[in-house]
């Protein structure tokens, strides 16, 4: 083989090996195991988060997505439970936010519209945890204030 033909075949298996690994890492994010997300269980019902620990996450939260898969969600986790508001400023998506007490409890949930920022949804009382979901997600699995979050 001359070695013009030998570079063409190793930039060829390269570009094949970079290929497919390329089509596995887009198969591995759009799995809800990915490590990404986080399996959380809300009452006894499974559900995939993102964590939002920093500062620069819970300011964007889920701002500008199209989209969100039914059994996924974002979870604020911050460092002490105060009384907080959440807007919804660039978000697209009807949202589900509950607010979750430092024992894991949920104290309320409020339904949000889309891109509208002059409501405030607030936490009826002291939250550590907020989790957001697609709207309709905590009813559609029987769960509201009182209910326990199980983080792992």
């Amino acid at each position: 083989m001359r070695t013009g033909n030998r570079i063409s075949a190793f930039l060829l298996a390269v570009t094949i090996a970079a290929s497919f690994a390329l089509a596995q890492g887009i198969a591995c994010a759009k799995d809800p195991q990915a490590p990404r997300l986080k399996k959380i269980l809300v009452g006894d019902t499974p559900l995939w988060v993102e964590v939002a620990d920093t500062l620069e996450k819970q300011e964007r939260g889920l701002m500008f997505r199209r989209s969100l898969p039914d059994n996924e969600g974002m979870l604020f986790i911050y460092k002490e439970p105060i009384e907080m508001s959440f807007w919804m400023r660039n978000t697209f998506l009807p949202l589900d936010i509950a607010f979750i007490g430092a024992d894991g409890r949920i104290l309320n949930i409020h339904q949000a519209r889309p891109l509208d920022d002059s409501v405030l949804y607030r936490s009826a009382g002291a939250a550590k945890y907020v989790i957001e979901t697609n709207q309709g997600w905590f009813s559609r699995h029987g769960i509201g204030p009182g209910d326990r979050v199980t983080l792992r």
